[in-house]
């Protein structure tokens, strides 16, 4: 959801963006392709037009016989292997891991995966990429659909965990799974109905003020993964976010 402060029972919005621009050092660009590549439904023409920068301008990809099959040939006399897009990007997943590119080349992967500029560069003296997330465009609608048809229910962190138990907030805590490890809470998950044990199809502190424009009761201090969403222009169009749809909104 967009950002509000509460003044007495009536949420009024305030100025709050992400950053256009954020840092990844390789390690972090490598799992942030990971991470994205596991997120989404299969990206069938990304994972593809990956393939040459990743194993080199002799690797072909080729559709097979049927919809999901796909034919990844490694090398001018590389044997082809059949495999699906699932597949396809679980490869080029495990051989960046195994030999990562330099840096000028993983830029230009990351432009690809993320939709965003991306540059070589450095922060606090560590090498690394700045990539564009897109969101300097971003303008939250309002709609609800974060807050109702996202699945983030393992997304807790402890510090969501702490800063509740800190602000005395068991009504929050109610609906809330802290996941322990020797005795501590590493992460949470978000939201179980106390009375069913469940997880709820809908956060439970999303009110409609008006029909089809929402707020959220708890927006102050709101679960990490709420405050980060979208995150990025990718994220918002591949998970049915709408607000940088911007023409429709304004006339």
């Amino acid at each position: 959801m967009d950002a509000f402060e509460s003044k007495g029972d009536h949420p009024v919005q305030k100025p709050e963006r992400a950053p256009d621009e954020i840092f990844l050092t390789l390690d972090e660009a490598l799992e942030a392709i990971r991470l994205d590549f596991a997120q989404y439904a299969p990206q069938t023409g990304l994972f593809c037009s990956l393939v040459p920068l990743v194993f080199g301008d002799q690797a072909l990809v080729t559709p097979g016989a049927s919809r999901d099959e796909l034919w990844l040939r490694i090398g001018a006399a590389g044997r082809p292997e059949r495999l699906d897009a699932r597949m396809l990007g679980d490869i080029l997943v495990a051989r960046l891991k195994e030999a990562p590119p330099p840096l000028e080349q993983l830029a230009a992967i990351c432009y690809r995966v993320f939709h965003g500029r991306t540059r070589v560069g450095e922060k606090d003296g560590r090498r690394g990429l700045w990539v564009e997330t897109g969101m300097g465009d971003f303008a939250c609608r309002r709609c609800g659909h974060c807050c109702s048809a996202l699945d983030f229910k393992n997304a807790g962190t402890a510090a969501d965990w702490a800063r509740f138990e800190a602000l005395g907030r068991q009504d929050i805590l109610a609906w809330i799974a802290p996941v322990r490890r020797e005795g501590r809470v590493v992460a949470c998950r978000l939201w179980i109905d106390p009375a069913t044990g469940c997880f709820t199809d809908v956060c439970p502190w999303l009110v409609e003020e008006t029909p089809g424009r929402f707020a959220c009761r708890i927006h102050e201090i709101r679960p990490e993964i709420c405050r980060q969403y979208p995150g990025s222009r990718k994220h918002a169009e591949m998970t049915g976010c709408i607000g940088f749809r911007r023409r429709e909104f304004e006339t």
